[in-house]
């Protein structure tokens, strides 16, 4: 039997997430990867478009964001950027890091959502901590370095793609 992943919901951008559907779901808490989810990679700076769906995000959520990106001056610049705790130095798919994240928001796996760009390190933790998760395209692939693009690869024999998809219909649609 191969090991397979399974993200609860996929989208193409992280503002298609549906947040109507998300409170109707019970979801109380939005945990995110940064690099190429939330934020292109080496930039330090947010999309106008990200920028304002986090603000909106945060009337009704707590969010938080764990990344693996080792450097913990840029992590909290994007922390301060989104006005969120940030953790760098996650080591995902090990759950300490957003074990500690999941605790701060003083919720329950249940009420929380993962959200990233990888399958192998942001959607499988989130399942090991029992969170609904959402896999995004990531931001910018050409700019990726080869053994990321090499295990985006290797990944998509691991991904299983669900049926549904959670995202809201912008105007026009």
């Amino acid at each position: 039997m191969v090991f397979r992943l399974k993200p609860t919901y996929v989208v193409e951008h992280v503002t298609d997430i549906n947040l109507e559907d998300l409170k109707a779901e019970g979801i109380r808490g939005l945990i995110f990867d940064l690099d190429n989810t939330i934020m292109a990679p080496k930039t330090g700076e947010l999309t106008k478009e990200v920028e304002g769906w986090l603000n909106v995000v945060k009337n009704d959520f707590k969010i938080s964001i764990v990344s693996n990106n080792p450097r913990e001056h840029y992590v909290q610049e994007a922390a301060q950027l989104v006005g969120a705790p940030a953790y760098a130095k996650a080591k995902k798919p090990g759950t300490e890091v957003a074990a500690k994240a999941l605790k701060e928001m003083d919720l329950l796996p249940s009420q929380v959502v993962m959200i990233g760009d990888r399958p192998l390190t942001d959607i499988w933790v989130g399942q090991r901590l029992g969170m609904i998760t959402i896999l995004v395209d990531p931001l910018i692939k050409h700019e990726e370095i080869a053994i990321v693009k090499f295990l985006r690869k290797l990944e998509r024999i691991f991904i299983e793609r669900p049926k549904k998809i959670f995202t809201h219909h912008k105007k026009g649609d």
